[in-house]
Formats: structure tokens, C-alpha cells, sequence
């Protein structure tokens, strides 16, 4: 110190002056760091909470989906057994009797009645349960099952296979009597396990719609019946009130 004069190293006042710089650079890093922290804090639980409301909206509509998916696969089931059952009338109308195998329906002579083998949509192996001559339960409305050991229908014995006498058990009776009026098994050799009339699906799930006052999958026979054919070409009674037309 010269007087009153204080003579100031310049190796110590740098550090001094620095370090009161640096102090204020910190205090605004540290500042905005934690405000960053903040804004992803809250983009994060934001994400979290939208996240939260897509779970609760997929469990709200999960059953509505699952029923909408039977649905579609209810429909999927009409549509592939009347393929089916459609395939049979050609077939039937063609040879004059019941296919012996679904392998007739896809070649017969090189002919092609069902497009393809269709699988059960509702069961995981997509089998159906054939419906032979005698075991179709569904009965048009209308009809009342005939029964007795003459029933049956023209073309119920396949092609090859000796029919026994009218009016003697396993016999070919008239046309026009379903294969669901047999109350008992026919008489002779058959093929293949019986004449096939239709087919209907082994699952025994309960069905959500109803069809022929059936609510069980494999309660739903989709079979060719020729009295429908019939009652189709017959002609209006006299009197009879007209149906209208639906």
C-alpha cells in the first residue's frame, strides 16, 4: 500500500472477477434445467393419462366387439351351410338322389356342385356334423313329420345300392316325403354312411340370433328338403286369401 492507495494484484483480481461471473451462469442453467424437468414431467403424465383413457374405452368396447365378431361369424355360418345345402338340391336334382359324400358334391361325373369345402366357422378344426337320411330334426313350417318305417324320400338309396320293397322298411316311397319324416334307419347297404341331406355345426356354443327356433350352433341344420320344391309349384286354393308379398 502506497499512501492511501492500495495496489491490487492482477493474479488476484481475475479469479475474483471471474468467479462472479460464473455465478449467475450457474443460477440460469440450474434454473432452466429444472424447468425443463417440469415440462417433461408433465408431457409425461400426460402421455400416462391418455394412455389410461385408451385402456378404459378398450375394455368399455371389448365385449360389443366380441359380440360383433360372433355375429359376423353367425352370418359366415348361414351362408357357408346353405352353400352346402344348395350344393345338395343341384346334386339332387341332377341324379335324381342324396349325394353318398361331400367328395360327390365337389366331382361327380366332372361336375362341380359345391365351389369348394367350406369350413365351420365356428370350430377350430372347421368340421360339420353330416346329416344322413333320418337324423335331420329341423321340419319346414307347414309340415308335420309323416314318420312310420315307410318314410323317406325318392333317391334316398344311393346309385348302386338294392332298395327294398314298397311298403317293407328301407323301401323308396313317393316323391316329395323328406328325409326328415324317417323315424327309422333304413334297411340295406349304404355308402359312406348314409345319403347325405345337409349338414350343421358340431359347436354347441349357445347362438346369439335364433334360427328355426334353434339358439345352439349345432342345433342349426342346413339341409335340402324337395317339399319345399312342392309346396312352391303348388297352385293357390280357391278362397284362399293372397299371401302378400313379404
Amino acid at each position: 500500500m502506497i499512501g492511501d492507495f492500495v495496489i491490487l494484484d492482477s493474479r488476484t483480481v481475475a479469479p475474483r472477477l471471474q468467479r462472479s461471473d460464473v455465478q449467475p451462469d450457474l443460477a440460469i442453467a440450474n434454473r432452466k434445467s429444472q424447468i425443463g424437468n417440469r415440462q417433461r414431467g408433465y408431457v409425461l403424465l400426460a402421455v400416462l393419462l391418455v394412455l389410461v383413457l385408451i385402456l378404459l374405452a378398450t375394455m368399455a368396447a371389448a365385449p360389443r366387439l366380441a359380440q360383433q365378431i360372433r355375429r359376423d361369424r353367425e352370418q359366415e355360418l348361414i351362408h357357408r351351410g346353405t352353400q352346402y345345402a344348395r350344393a345338395i338340391k343341384r346334386y339332387y336334382k341332377k341324379f335324381g338322389h342324396y349325394p353318398a359324400s361331400l367328395e360327390q358334391l365337389e366331382d361327380t361325373n366332372h361336375l362341380r356342385f359345391l365351389r369348394r369345402r367350406y369350413p365351420d366357422p365356428m370350430t377350430p378344426d372347421g368340421k360339420w356334423r353330416i346329416i344322413h337320411v333320418g337324423e335331420a330334426k329341423v321340419v319346414p313350417k307347414g309340415f308335420t313329420p309323416t314318420g312310420g318305417p315307410a318314410g323317406g324320400i325318392a333317391g334316398a338309396t344311393p346309385a348302386g345300392a338294392p332298395a327294398a320293397p314298397s311298403g317293407q322298411p328301407g323301401g323308396t316311397p313317393t316323391v316329395g316325403t323328406p328325409a326328415a319324416a324317417i323315424s327309422t334307419p333304413m334297411t340295406g347297404p349304404t355308402f359312406g354312411g348314409g345319403p347325405i341331406v345337409g349338414v350343421a355345426s358340431t359347436s354347441k356354443q349357445a347362438s346369439i340370433r335364433v334360427l328355426n327356433d334353434k339358439d345352439h350352433y349345432n342345433d342349426w341344420e342346413f339341409v335340402y328338403d324337395p317339399r319345399l320344391d312342392l309346396t312352391a309349384q303348388q297352385p293357390q286354393q280357391p278362397g284362399a286369401p293372397a299371401q302378400k308379398p313379404k
